[in-house]
């Protein structure tokens, strides 16, 4: 596409300003992979201590 027609297309209002600043773009990249990392970690833990109160119910299941 030409410099002249995303100029338009841009004035126009049917495509939006695109970044093309490659190292902005991978810390904007690099900060949601953390940031999903982080969720990722909490649900994994958050799992972990949900089978340990299992673990406790059954075993106060069987003693009874």
């Amino acid at each position: 596409m030409s410099l002249l027609n995303r100029i338009k297309l841009y004035f126009s209002g049917i495509i939006e300003e695109v970044n093309l600043d490659w190292k902005k773009v991978a810390l904007e990249i690099n900060q949601q992979l953390i940031e999903l990392q982080m969720k990722y970690q909490d649900a994994i833990q958050r799992i972990a201590d949900l089978e340990k109160i299992v673990a406790i119910y059954k075993e106060k299941e069987n003693t009874k």
